[in-house]
């Protein structure tokens, strides 16, 4: 049996205490596990950083979208929004936050309208998959851009529930929407749109607190604005008079707008002819006060603004894309209006 003495450094004190060393390396592990933790704390914090912006940016970039529209804004509910909705049918919808309203314009698919980008005349049921065919194009920029010249009102984005079975209408669609903040999210299903997370959630708790009786369904069929044409090949089709479409057209002023009552002058610095009148004949609609529309005094390659901060300024930026500069002698031209809007080659192409 061994006797030999404890080796000192192992020896407890006689008062019972750990040694010097015993406390040294105590205190060395507490600090590598204290180390340790702190990596992992800031390792598990960097995730969720990561992860709070990818979130963030994912509310802010569009959901499913599939077209080469492009938008400068994000829509805050100052404004009115109308959106195409493509569904069992083609229509607009526009929704007035401020006054708690949906207009749903319901459009024919045997509607004879101008398709811009230089295609001529088409039916409305054609216009998808023309702009399919055309890469640079797409199908859901040909059909806002068309519906948009053909109804003279600002198409701000597109929600696309063509992928749902069994197809919706528009009108239904809106219902499931409007019925609660919290039904309506298996639309998000096979969904299309170029709007962000964000604006859809905006979309969808705005349209659940409209009353019943604040959405109006108009089918353009059924409003005296369409008559019945024949083209030469047989094919019947509808076509419309531009001023009953404006009367109908009445309530999708924006309120934002019209109680600003600013007064607009449009230019066109383009050797196009009837630019002005186009551009103008949008902004009456929207609710503006179009009070010039003539030539400019120079050509301009980009659509330019310029007047008073304003709700009006801010909303023709958003519409037409535009920037702050403007030259002294356009300037000059448009001295008379608190907004001017200059017409360059980019505008309408």
């Amino acid at each position: 049996m061994y006797t030999g003495s404890m080796p000192a450094k192992h020896r407890p004190t006689k008062s019972g205490k750990k040694s010097w060393k015993d406390v040294q390396s105590k205190l060395k592990r507490s600090r590598r596990t204290k180390l340790a933790l702190g990596v992992l704390g800031l390792v598990v914090g960097l995730l969720i950083l990561s992860w709070v912006i990818s979130f963030t940016q994912s509310l802010f970039t569009p959901w499913k979208t599939h077209t080469n529209i492009k938008r400068n804004y994000i829509w805050d509910t100052q404004f009115n929004i109308n959106l195409l909705f493509r569904s069992k049918n083609i229509s607009v919808v526009s929704l007035n936050p401020k006054q708690g309203r949906i207009v749903i314009i319901n459009i024919p698919d045997e509607v004879f309208l101008e398709v811009p980008h230089g295609f001529n005349f088409w039916q409305l049921r054609a216009v998808y998959e023309l702009g399919q065919s055309q890469k640079q194009v797409g199908g859901h920029k040909l059909l806002v851009d068309s519906l948009q010249v053909f109804l003279a009102i600002p198409i701000d984005g597109y929600l696309d529930f063509s992928a749902q079975k069994p197809a919706k209408s528009s009108l239904e669609v809106v219902e499931t929407l409007r019925k609660n903040p919290f039904s309506g999210f298996n639309l998000l299903s096979g969904l299309k749109t170029n709007l962000t997370m964000w604006e859809i959630l905006r979309l969808k708790f705005s349209i659940a607190g409209i009353r019943f009786d604040k959405v109006k369904s108009i089918s353009l069929d059924k409003f005296g604005v369409l008559e019945n044409e024949t083209l030469p090949d047989g094919t019947p089709v509808f076509t419309a008079d531009p001023v009953k479409l404006d009367s109908v057209l009445s309530d999708l002023a924006d309120p934002a707008i019209t109680e600003e009552h600013k007064t607009i002058a449009v230019f066109n610095a383009t050797d196009r002819p009837q630019l002005a009148q186009k551009a103008a004949r949008l902004i009456t609609n929207l609710g503006g006060n179009v009070i010039i529309t003539a030539n400019a005094g120079e050509r301009l390659k980009k659509t330019q603004v310029a007047g008073e901060k304003s709700a009006t300024l801010k909303r023709l930026k958003q519409i037409f894309n535009l920037d702050d500069k403007i030259s002294s002698s356009s300037a000059d031209t448009a001295s008379r209006a608190e907004v001017n809007l200059f017409l360059g080659e980019d505008f309408d192409k």
